[in-house]
């Protein structure tokens, strides 16, 4: 590394690159001290901790322990009911009760969860060294380090201390904060998910070296994948709607001014990412959207296969959205406002507002698959589970906003040879209190033009 960088025209010396890095990792680590707290008091808010999905994803990480099947059963029941999931026959003991539910279940729902196992294999060691406090040991860390990547997507994008704090912060207080604090495979894919974005922010910058460029490219796919293997109906949607619009994006820069390096790989990253978890679909006869509806018709696999799923699905949604947008506006009560309506108006908002265009369509689309969830898995009960990723933008559009930087931000420094020094310099992607370039402009709630 050279000995000073141009960073929005003003030269820095290495020490002082230096000091940004450490400012950043302080940053960090604060946001997992603070994310540590948050998701402890969230935990708190309801007693119930487990769900009939936590038997199937206990069960198949206590396997993958070498634990016997038999004994892996016992864990998995013990521990739902210990963690607060109701029995599944009333009058009956819980632990008794939940055993016969699950070996009740058809072989075929089985292994709609024994085909996703990035939870269960991330929580597998933690089992292994903890017992039944190893499920909420590994849940705790992927929810923190949730937060501590929604507070490095922040400084990524130009915002300082108080808006990588305020995200981690809004990530708990939102409505994501209570599903990332269940045992349950949302923690994982929203960290996931939040990899997957940060490492895509760097790449919507131009200039910068082909090695890092690559890199960053794969980290997009691994974060996408794992997203895809924990849930897959949150990362093989993120992924899908990232490559379409990114895609559009990148054709739209060609007829402009050639093709940009750092979205073309992101765009391919995230067409691997689809390709990829397709194409194991396929070969591996892995349980897609068609055989999850079959499970919802079929009332988990207990009645013969309907033949006409995506035409009932097509139902379903036209009977669920009116109820759900009416629930959503004022939760039916008349002339009242709706509180998630009017938080996720304000989030969208101040997304367009405190980010550049590209990058708040980047975190748009993201949350946009929230919605997309729904629309595959039309359910009352769980909406507000199945839209989980529908706050990222909120979360990052509010921490961003909350930290303005008092004075106005300076003026970029010209696009000179669009290389590694300009303004998308390594230490703005590195999170340096003073944004390079239109990065800059993100803190300040300026929206430069694309």
């Amino acid at each position: 590394m050279s000995s000073s960088q141009n960073l929005g025209g003003a030269p820095v010396a290495a020490p002082d690159a230096r000091r940004a890095r450490v400012r950043l990792v302080l940053g960090l680590l604060a946001a997992a001290a603070l994310g540590s707290l948050l998701w402890v008091a969230r935990w708190e808010t309801a007693p119930q901790h487990a769900y009939p999905d936590t038997y199937w994803y206990a069960r198949q990480a206590v396997t993958m322990t070498g634990t016997p099947s038999a004994e892996a059963d016992r864990f998995a029941a013990r521990l739902v009911c210990r963690q607060g999931m109701p029995s599944p026959r009333p009058g009956v003991s819980c632990v008794a009760a939940t055993r016969q539910w699950a070996a009740s279940m058809p072989p075929r729902y089985q292994r709609i969860f024994t085909t996703r196992p990035g939870y269960s294999l991330t929580v597998a060691p933690f089992v292994l060294a903890f017992g039944e406090r190893g499920m909420v040991l590994a849940t705790a860390a992927l929810a923190v380090l949730a937060g501590v990547l929604a507070a490095l997507a922040v400084r990524l994008l130009g915002g300082g201390l108080v808006s990588s704090l305020a995200a981690t912060a809004l990530l708990f207080l939102l409505p994501t904060g209570f599903w990332l604090s269940r045992l349950l495979a949302e923690a994982g894919a929203t960290a996931f998910a939040l990899a997957a974005l940060c490492a895509a922010v760097p790449l919507l910058r131009p200039g910068g070296p082909t090695r890092g460029r690559l890199l960053l490219g794969g980290a997009v796919l691994a974060g996408l994948l794992g997203s895809t293997v924990t849930r897959p109906a949150t990362g093989l949607l993120l992924s899908g709607a990232l490559t379409a619009v990114l895609g559009a994006l990148t054709l739209a820069r060609r007829r402009r001014a050639g093709w940009e390096p750092g979205l073309v790989v992101l765009t391919a990253a995230c067409g691997v990412a689809t390709a990829v978890w397709l194409g194991l679909s396929a070969a591996l006869d892995i349980p897609g959207a068609a055989e999850t509806l079959q499970d919802k018709f079929t009332v988990h696999f207990t009645r013969p296969d309907v033949p006409d799923p995506w035409p009932r699905l097509v139902e379903l949604n036209r009977d669920f959205w009116p109820a759900q947008l009416n629930a959503w506006w004022n939760e039916g009560a008349p002339l009242a406002a709706s509180p998630f309506l009017a938080l996720l108006l304000i989030g969208f908002a101040a997304l367009f507002r405190a980010l550049p265009g590209r990058a708040a369509l980047l975190f748009a689309t993201a949350g946009a698959t929230g919605l997309l969830t729904l629309v595959a898995h039309p359910k009352e009960s769980e909406a507000d589970r199945l839209v989980l990723v529908i706050w990222l933008p909120v979360v990052v559009g509010l921490a961003m906003l909350l930290g303005r930087p008092a004075r106005p931000a300076p003026a970029p420094a010209p696009d000179t040879a669009g290389g590694p020094d300009t303004a998308a310099g390594s230490d703005t992607a590195a999170g340096s209190d003073t944004a390079a370039g239109s990065d800059t402009a993100a803190g300040s709630g300026r929206q430069p033009s694309e």
